[in-house]
């Protein structure tokens, strides 16, 4: 069996073997990610006595090596004093080289500092400006954060509301809280302002189990042009959810709110026009806009138009995003090669890849390829996926039939 001394690590990780862990990672010499998980063995005390110092001793020269993970970690030992002396300044030079490095939740704990004063004066502006760019860069809590500068600091309801939302959205329940409390305080403003009166709509129709009190609000706001408006009211409308049902009504309120750039309404358009000649157009406005959820549907649509190579382009896209169906479709269509040439390794991948989200249906389609690949084929695959166990299980079972059959 051929694999790299840090792979062996982390295999022997994945089984508790700790001893052997640490004698191949130490074998990967200066290899970042050694040096990261050998940092965090030591730290844990993982199979011997935990030792901070080495921990962070560790972490250090993996981080001057460009290792964003070992850099966040150096933070967090700085923050909490746990084998250093206690230093907010420290750790927040830590925390901003990790964010640098590419770790968005090293972004938001710089925002934390910024936002609290830990190691630097309170400045809310740049609490914000982090925050803003960890969330966009898909660190969900800074979601939170956002609604709660703007509610309870810098007093823009509307604006909290909006962040709290999106929090909602990604599953934060304290966000739902938060909209609770928000929705009578919104109520004066409603009145006058078109935003806090959309923000009052939305919450009330999608938060407060109140459809049409919401709907009566978002009418008179998408009657002003508001896009988020627009699109919520035309969800009602589509659905019949305390308004009447009315599919052309609803078409009608999606278009205006995509034709202002709503790519959540383009994408809802593009599922109201099912298989037509429109929704393809309207499924790639949204995914253009970044709407996940119209990667696999573009990709089905491309594909009943014999546009192979393109689907699994948004295939592969929604896999990377986390969607289970396109995860299935893309490892298929690597297998079998459409929309390009037969990769064994991406399907090999995209199929062990659905294991990290919960799904073993992949595991079938797994079985039956595994025996058509080298032992190095099915451990990058391992690797690509973050599923080295359930690799190296396929190598050691076809070394064993290979044995068998001699």
């Amino acid at each position: 069996m051929t694999s790299q001394a840090y792979d062996r690590g982390v295999l022997a990780v994945q089984r508790g073997a700790f001893a052997e862990a640490r004698e191949q990672l130490q074998l990967a010499g200066s290899d970042e990610r050694a040096l990261l998980l050998l940092g965090q063995l030591a730290a844990n005390g993982h199979g011997e006595p935990a030792d901070p110092v080495r921990g962070r001793q560790l972490y250090e020269r993996a981080a001057e090596l460009g290792n964003a993970e070992a850099a966040h970690n150096l933070g967090v030992l700085y923050a909490t004093g746990r084998g250093v002396a206690q230093d907010y300044a420290v750790a927040l030079q830590w925390y901003r080289r990790s964010a640098e490095l590419g770790d968005v939740s090293a972004r938001r704990m710089v925002g934390l500092m910024y936002a609290t004063g830990q190691g630097v004066r309170v400045d809310e502006d740049e609490a914000e400006r982090q925050w803003r760019l960890a969330a966009a860069a898909g660190e969900v809590r800074a979601l939170h954060d956002l609604g709660t500068l703007f509610a309870y600091h810098k007093r823009d309801l509307p604006e909290a509301a909006s962040w709290y939302l999106l929090a909602a959205k990604e599953g934060i329940e304290a966000a739902e809280r938060e909209l609770r409390l928000l929705a009578p305080k919104l109520r004066k403003p409603a009145k006058t302002d078109s935003r806090a009166r959309t923000m009052l709509g939305v919450i009330r129709a999608f938060h407060l189990d109140e459809p049409a009190g919401g709907a009566k609000l978002l009418a008179v706001s998408a009657q002003e042009g508001d896009p988020i408006a627009q699109r919520s009211l035309g969800y009602l409308v589509q659905h019949g959810i305390g308004v009447k049902q009315d599919d052309i009504r609803a078409a009608e309120l999606y278009q205006a709110a995509a034709d202002a750039g709503d790519g959540i309404a383009a994408f809802n358009l593009g599922v109201l026009s099912g298989r037509s000649s429109h929704a393809l157009h309207w499924l790639r406005r949204a995914a253009e806009a970044g709407v996940t959820e119209a990667y696999p549907r573009l990709g089905d649509r491309l594909s009943e138009r014999d546009r192979d190579e393109e689907a699994l382009q948004w295939y592969v896209r929604g896999a990377e995003a986390g969607d289970k169906g396109s995860m299935f479709a893309a490892a298929c269509w690597y297998r079998d090669g459409f929309g390009g040439p037969v990769n064994l390794v991406q399907a090999l991948r995209w199929y062990l890849a659905m294991l990290k989200i919960g799904s073993g249906d992949g595991i079938h389609e797994a079985h039956e390829i595994a025996p058509r690949m080298t032992a190095d084929e099915i451990f990058e695959a391992g690797r690509l996926s973050g599923r080295l166990v359930e690799a190296d299980l396929f190598v050691q079972r076809q070394a064993a039939s290979g044995a068998a059959s001699d």
